[in-house]
């Protein structure tokens, strides 16, 4: 496939444009990318990304914005694509820490953002501006257009993007849904007009480049939903993404079909229906909307309640559900529970559990793969394959996924006839530079490493943090208590050995009575210079009983020595 014709950007090969990926590039979330020319900085999303099971104790994970803060005074927007946590769920953390200038989005997504803002008290500090598809936007060296994308929720925006040195366009989250819930399918037509003039470089979502064949239309989803709601003889309980807009209308349609109330479940599905009402996205009587502590008043068979869980998140409704331990629902034999949402990769066991807890409680659990209640927000293969051609790019960058998301994706790219020297996989940190319509990757890194959130700190949980808090989940911790005379050197207490989660201490009383043994050798074997040393004592003891600890269970907990001097 040859690139379209395309305007000649610039005349000269100093005007370039940096694209500098901060998130989203070989993972699930964390879509941040940055557009420099000129001095001047374009935000593309902000978002955030839910911690892995190996994230123990971590609540969120950022994008590091130490680029960004560095210069601050350049940025001239921000754009949200659409109001994925992915993609706005870290803005508020970044305006704790610098201000900008102003927030660009759709109407939905800056609804949504709104309500979060204010939950952390920087509402304040937002100027948000709402943008529409199609519509055009200026914004220093950066001439935006947009279009309307069909994605799991309203409101998501595709943009072109030109500039001195050549045009981009960046699909951000995508389907091809000729008959969306909503009616308005993805702009092609709007996109091959720009694309008919030449697009240098091409940025597509690869979240699904693992998937062969179309993805289904969201439409798709409302006919099993509605049998579940219909067939059902006792409580419906539908798990599903907050902002699945379209989701819950298609279950609110067919509750109201069948005569039932219905209650909404989970904060966030709170807020994003409360939003989702007043702006008009989801249509709703005004009888069948009811609180979820009213919902015993009502008989079982006429009620459904939508609720936030679908990916096993341990504080979730359907989770404390799970597991006998929410406030106002409890589960039994005759309710029916649908997840209507597959696991983002990492969730799975936690989704498992869950299930497992619905099936210990007697309740008939509906979900996918098995039953079509749930369909993708993201291109198949094929879908990707057409807006790739369709687009016509000169140059390709894959966006959007796991690693071998993006590989995939650019394999496609080959098939559909890019030249595989235009096609460029790029992670996190990597720059790309655009300069007169070509593309090179910069050997310039910008730092892009994760940045944790755990409960109010931000930023002060790092590896060392996490590998401290895998080895003590994984094999505990032992701590060995001596007290010093301060005068003379004399151990006057101790070595006490104690462990937490390594031996259980009443069946292990002869192994850390011989663990002290162990370290009041190595410490009388320390010449009298060093016993008056407490770095030299403490790596006397960490390495006295850790050599035993290994020997004897081949185990390495934590060693925590604790010298005292008295």
């Amino acid at each position: 496939m040859s690139p379209k014709k395309r305007s000649s950007p610039g005349n000269s090969g100093e005007n370039t444009t940096k694209i500098i990926f901060l998130g989203g590039l070989g993972e699930i979330g964390r879509n941040m990318t940055l557009f420099e020319h000129g001095g001047k900085i374009l935000v593309i999303d902000v978002g955030l990304m839910f911690p892995t099971e190996e994230m123990l104790g971590v609540d969120l994970v950022l994008p590091d914005f130490t680029y960004l803060k560095e210069r601050r005074d350049q940025v001239v927007g921000v754009l949200l694509t659409h109001a994925h946590e992915d993609h706005i769920g870290g803005l508020a953390y970044l305006l704790k820490e610098m201000n900008v200038p102003a927030i660009y989005g759709a109407k939905l997504t800056l609804g949504i953002l709104r309500a979060k803002l204010d939950e952390h008290r920087v509402l304040d500090k937002a100027k948000l501006i709402e943008v529409a598809a199609p519509g055009s936007l200026s914004l220093g060296p950066f001439d935006l257009k947009f279009f309307n994308m069909v994605h799991s929720i309203p409101d998501c925006l595709g943009t072109h993007i030109t500039t001195p040195a050549g045009t981009i366009f960046y699909t951000s989250d995508y389907k091809l849904d000729p008959y969306p819930i909503g009616d308005r399918p993805t702009d092609l037509e709007g996109i091959g007009e720009v694309a008919a003039h030449g697009i240098d470089l091409f940025l597509g979502d690869s979240t699904n480049a693992d998937h062969p064949g179309h993805t289904p239309s969201e439409r798709t989803v409302g006919e099993p939903l509605h049998d579940v709601i219909r067939n059902a003889h006792g409580r419906v309980i539908v798990a599903c993404f907050a902002s699945n807009i379209h989701r819950v209308q298609q279950v609110l349609t067919a509750a109201e079909a069948e005569g039932r109330v219905v209650a909404f479940l989970g904060r966030s599905m709170l807020n994003n229906m409360r939003v989702a009402q007043e702006l008009g996205y989801v249509k709703v009587p005004d009888w069948m909307v009811i609180p979820i502590d009213q919902v015993g008043q009502y008989p079982e068979e006429k009620v459904v309640i939508v609720s936030t869980g679908s990916q096993g998140e341990p504080l979730s409704a359907l989770s404390l559900m799970s597991a006998r331990e929410h406030k106002w629902i409890q589960l039994h034999k005759g309710d029916t529970v649908v997840l209507s949402a597959t696991p983002i990769p990492g969730n799975e066991s936690a989704v498992r559990r869950v299930i497992d807890g619905l099936f210990r409680i007697g309740a008939k659990v509906i979900a996918p793969p098995l039953n079509k209640v749930h369909v993708s927000g993201h291109a198949s293969a094929e879908d990707l394959k057409h807006m790739l051609e369709l687009v016509g790019p000169n140059w390709f960058v894959p966006v959007h996924g796991e690693y071998h998301h993006l590989a995939l994706h650019a394999e496609l790219a080959h098939q559909v006839g890019i030249k595989p020297e235009h096609v460029i996989v790029m992670e996190d940190g990597n720059v790309l530079e655009l300069t007169d319509g070509n593309v090179k990757k910069s050997s310039q890194h910008v730092e892009a490493g994760f940045v944790f959130v755990d409960g109010l700190g931000i930023g002060d949980v790092g590896d060392e943090v996490l590998r401290d808090r895998r080895v003590l989940a994984d094999e505990g911790v032992v701590v060995c208590v001596v007290t010093i005379d301060s005068y003379n050197g004399d151990i006057l207490a101790g070595p006490e050995v104690i462990s937490r989660g390594f031996v259980f201490g009443d069946e292990s009383s002869e192994f850390l009575e011989e663990a002290c043994g162990v370290v009041r050798d190595a410490l009388h074997s320390l010449a009298d210079d060093e016993i008056s040393d407490y770095t030299a004592v403490r790596r006397k003891v960490r390495k006295s009983l850790g050599s035993f600890v290994w020997k004897r269970t081949g185990r390495r907990p934590i060693i925590l020595p604790v010298v005292t001097e008295v």
